[in-house]
């Protein structure tokens, strides 16, 4: 006869539905019982304004964000949380985003990503740095409603 197991299966951590920041706090409301399909997005974005905005049209349209302040933690939230698609700031304080993305590309741990830059400036400008970092996607920070779409697109596409 075979003893009852005493040890339970290991549980698989629950990502977050809601887009929180480096300490775990929501930075939107959606609700809690809604847990989206689409893998998890990491967005860093120094400005707060604009990472709530960001996290906010993502959130809406059903994905699990993480949201990070600066590129400080990074790599250990996309292993934390497996995020394939990381959104990045072009003009951060720390680091600029197209200088982190090459780091990444470097990275055999996160050559995987799929990564978006994101800035203010100009399309054209973002579409000729686009090109010098192998960026998988750029939008302006104007065209946020693309944004969604966009992430679909890439979250589709193996890298």
């Amino acid at each position: 006869m075979s003893e009852p197991s005493s040890r339970s299966p290991p549980t698989k951590p629950r990502l977050p539905s809601d887009p929180v920041d480096e300490a775990g706090t929501s930075v939107s409301a959606s609700s809690p019982s809604s847990v989206p399909a689409n893998p998890p997005v990491l967005v860093i974005d120094d400005s707060e304004i604009a990472r709530e905005e960001v996290c906010r049209v993502l959130g809406a349209a059903g994905f699990q964000v993480i949201a990070l302040p600066s590129p400080i933690g990074a790599t250990q939230a996309i292993v934390r949380h497996q995020a394939r698609i990381v959104v990045l700031d072009v003009f951060m304080p720390t680091i600029r985003g197209d200088r982190l993305l090459t780091l990444f590309r470097k990275n055999q741990r996160l050559g995987h990503l799929s990564v978006i830059l994101m800035s203010g400036h100009s399309e054209k400008e973002l579409e000729q740095l686009q090109m010098e970092v192998q960026a998988d996607a750029v939008l302006s920070k104007s065209h946020l409603d693309r944004l969604p779409a966009l992430v679909r697109r890439l979250a589709g596409k193996e890298r």
